[in-house]
């Protein structure tokens, strides 16, 4: 096992690109998803999450396949593909704007399989060091997409 001092994702990851994936089809003009209680009460929150697939999983498959089924998929479930606003009235209510600025997808290379990772960090939280975070600038969420994928 490697010590966690000598985890450098910086070392291991390369190669990052990004890109954004719209709906197929253009949402209504001004249509809104308002947040719920529970929605509010998560406030800056957010859920990270990571799922290892053996090469067998995905073979064959390009990111171009994944981009095609996701244009489909943000036609039905274009709220997720909005931007987080603020209505002038309601005391600032926040609500999602399905204006579809798009998901935001990652790309990147490491050079460790997913076997080797794993096996050099016996189990510990360091999978958090393959995912990729975007800094948010004074907490303007009006640029930052809802959903990321890597």
């Amino acid at each position: 096992m490697v010590p966690p001092s000598e985890i450098n994702a910086d070392n291991l990851i390369c190669d990052i690109k990004l890109s954004t994936v719209v709906p197929a089809s253009i949402t209504p003009e001004d249509k809104i998803h308002h947040l719920t209680g529970a929605d509010l009460a998560m406030k800056l929150h957010h859920i990270t999450t990571v799922h290892f697939f053996g090469g067998d999983a995905a073979e064959g498959l390009s990111i171009e396949d994944f981009k095609r089924a996701m244009f489909q998929w943000l036609q039905l479930y274009y709220p997720i593909s909005g931007r987080i606003r603020r209505h002038d009235g309601d005391g600032g209510r926040p609500f999602v704007k399905c204006n579809d600025s798009g998901v935001r997808i990652v790309e990147a290379k490491c050079a460790k399989t997913v076997a080797e990772w794993l096996a050099s960090v016996d189990g510990g939280d360091y999978h958090r060091r393959l995912v990729y975070h975007q800094p948010l600038l004074d907490r303007d969420f009006g640029f930052t997409p809802l959903v990321f994928l890597q």
